[in-house]
């Protein structure tokens, strides 16, 4: 395990490396981002400037595809997008431009950003501390300056979290090129966006259609506290998802999320499924929680008051590109001695990685009877 130093002035709360792996930003509460470059076995700084007007709690690193582009949000309620300029000077602070400024409809800091790309399509999903669910496509697929809001949701509906609880929002998209391959079969759209969203203690799976509208095909349950952190495992051709969490109340859960094969076709009826996400409405003021008072916003998007928030298509509901899927808790790891803060898998998808406020860095695998395994531990010392 190697340590970086950063020339931040505070605590570094979020670290990304791009899709390589050669470069690595850091986002720090003295309202700084820092990009170094892997120079042989260090990390050599390449700039560092003021990003936002309060802390930085998340940075992204968009595709290779679109040039070197990041996105980051902060406290202040704003996502920008910087894209590199490399004929500005290495450590001028200015070598980094920035290129979009979206602001937060409900006036609350965002709490996790994330990029999903396919070749040169780029789409980026925001969600704020309040639970405002926001994914936005550029204006124009050649540029990254102009984004427009394709959709939005108030991910826990009228039952949103009070200023007395801790919150824990985050959206995370399936990174793969293809779905897995079973979902294709039953008839998903093979250029299928996936997006994980974990709301509080929740997480809740949506997909995209044939037209590029978002619905939800399950619910992850069990979590007894916030959940933290959400990782989804590449492996299309595994036949099932993969998805990690990592919860306040020290466990990680993984689910495997297998398709249920319709008898029906999708194709026969016009009913939407009541969980659909709308697109958004370009001019539209700051969002509502209730479908009645705001009809272009999000609360008509779980199409009425008369089913629950956390109801799910059936057969005869399923417009075309749509399937049905099933969730189960495959595996519930609570070595952890705290909170788990952070999960990811591994680039094949057969390694999970976490860390919680122990302060030890774990490594699971999987072994042949599909249960998950502590295969390393890193730090934290010994203990009695």
């Amino acid at each position: 395990m190697q340590a970086v130093s950063t020339g931040h002035r505070d605590m570094v709360l979020a670290v990304d490396f791009n899709y390589f792996g050669t470069r690595m930003v850091s986002a720090g509460a003295d309202h700084r981002l820092e990009v170094c470059d892997k120079k042989d076995d260090t990390w050599v700084p390449v700039d560092r400037w003021k990003a936002h007007d309060a802390e930085v709690t998340d940075v992204k690193w968009n595709g290779p595809f679109m040039g070197d582009v990041l996105a980051s949000i902060g406290e202040d309620g704003h996502c920008k997008l910087w894209q590199e300029d490399c004929t500005e000077v290495i450590m001028s602070g200015n070598r980094f431009k920035l290129i979009a400024n979206i602001k937060s409809m409900t006036h609350t800091p965002f709490m996790s950003v994330d990029f999903k790309f396919i070749n040169n399509e780029t789409w980026l999903a925001l969600i704020t501390r309040d639970g405002f669910l926001t994914v936005w496509e550029p204006t124009d697929p050649n540029s990254l300056n102009e984004w427009t809001s394709i959709a939005e949701l108030w991910v826990c509906g009228d039952n949103g979290p009070g200023p007395q609880h801790e919150v824990g929002f985050k959206a995370v998209f399936h990174k793969e090129k293809l779905p897995c391959w079973k979902a294709i079969q039953a008839g998903l759209d093979r250029k299928s966006l996936g997006l994980a969203v974990a709301a509080m203690n929740d997480v809740f799976v949506f997909r995209t259609d044939k037209n590029k509208k978002f619905f939800r095909v399950a619910v992850l349950k069990g979590a007894r506290d916030v959940i933290r952190d959400v990782a989804w495992a590449n492996g299309s051709m595994r036949g099932s998802d993969l998805i990690a969490t990592a919860s306040k109340d020290g466990a990680i859960r993984i689910y495997e999320l297998s398709t249920l094969q319709s008898d029906k076709s999708s194709t026969g009826s016009n009913a939407s499924p009541s969980v659909a996400l709308p697109a958004a409405h370009a001019g539209s003021s700051q969002p509502g929680r209730s479908g009645k008072n705001t009809p272009s916003g999000i609360g008509a998007g779980l199409a009425g008051a008369s089913k629950s928030a956390n109801y799910l298509p059936q057969d005869h509901e399923l417009k075309p590109g749509q399937i049905r899927q099933e969730a189960k808790l495959v595996d519930e790891l609570t070595q952890h001695h705290g909170a788990v803060w952070r999960v990811a898998f591994s680039q094949m998808g057969d390694l999970l990685v976490s860390t919680g406020d122990d302060g030890i860095v774990r490594s699971w695998k999987r072994d042949k009877d599909g249960h998950w395994l502590e295969y390393a531990e890193v730090g934290g010392g010994s203990r009695e």
